[in-house]
């Protein structure tokens, strides 16, 4: 059954006349009539039928144009889905990160999907992990980044990193001025602030270091136990990987333990139903791809 002709049909059962019909549809008279005749062929039974100058639709008439409607809806329906999906790249894309994820981790992954995508919207938010957990949950948020895991129905977690470990940091003075023991009992011990399975990560650290620090900041914010450490505040837990450059330079000194290295992983969560979008999943490929290359 050709579109075209129920198409046709759906007109001229509309205004119950072919000429009028043959002219809302930019159609000769005789089209409208051959398209209505080979409908009514392949159906087996006449649609229209004529009492003097009147035209009226025989009861098959009326079911045709019943499911014609339904059938003209649908097609309506999916070119305004088609025409959606085709402005989605206009849509901005919501990264919900840290803070030291959104400026350092996040630069170079966006100038490679820029190169793919030049027209492409992006909007970064800097938040700590239950805030994104949170936000991708209540779908303010496309592509969230956590560390540890998250497992929910409907949400997909990828691991996008599982290589680095938990250490102690110090800055390169107060290394140099105090001992160990003097360090933990004058300074303060910064840590960041998160509840689940990162936070029983980080309890565990501390036991097995044997550490009973007398005083504890917690922030929110990974980069401000960065800034805190290098400001000789205190002594700092973090992730190795995102103090590697101080580290290397010597501002930053890892305060070794005698104990099993405590792994921790960084995830990649996000709405499954999200990853049908071509351009969305491209870009979580490239930051799985890029992700453990680089050092903030």
């Amino acid at each position: 059954m050709e579109l075209r002709n129920l198409k046709t049909f759906q007109t001229a059962a509309t205004c119950l006349n072919f000429t009028k019909a043959a002219k809302i549809l930019n159609f000769s008279q005789p089209t409208v009539t051959s398209q209505i005749r080979a409908l009514e062929q392949e159906i087996g039974s006449p649609l229209f039928f004529r009492i003097g100058r009147e035209t009226f639709l025989t009861r098959q008439g009326h079911i045709v144009k019943k499911y014609a409607e339904r059938i003209s809806g649908s097609i309506e329906e999916m070119k305004q889905a088609l025409k959606n999906s085709d402005c989605s790249g206009n849509r901005k894309l919501v990264i919900a990160a840290s803070e030291t994820f959104c400026t350092h981790y996040f630069p170079p992954i966006i100038r490679a999907y820029l190169k793919e995508f030049p027209d492409a919207g992006i909007r970064m938010i800097t938040c700590n992990s239950n805030e994104v957990i949170d936000g991708v949950n209540r779908n303010t948020f496309d592509i969230g980044i956590i560390s540890d895991v998250y497992h929910k129905s409907g949400i997909t977690n990828l691991v996008i990193s599982d290589r680095e470990d938990l250490i102690l940091i110090v800055s390169r003075k107060l290394h140099e001025t105090y001992s160990r023991s003097d360090l933990f009992a004058r300074f303060p011990f910064i840590r960041y602030e998160i509840s689940g399975p990162f936070r029983e990560q980080m309890d565990s650290f501390i036991r097995g270091a044997g550490l009973n620090p007398k005083h504890m900041i917690e922030t929110s914010s990974l980069e401000a136990v960065k800034s805190a450490v290098l400001n000789d505040i205190g002594v700092g837990l973090i992730a190795r990987n995102l103090v590697g450059k101080e580290l290397s330079g010597g501002q930053l000194v890892e305060i070794k333990q005698n104990k099993p290295v405590v792994k921790i992983r960084t995830s990649l969560i996000i709405a499954t139903q999200k990853m049908s979008d071509s351009r969305t999943a491209r870009l979580v490929e490239l930051i799985s791809l890029n992700w453990n290359g680089i050092q903030a």
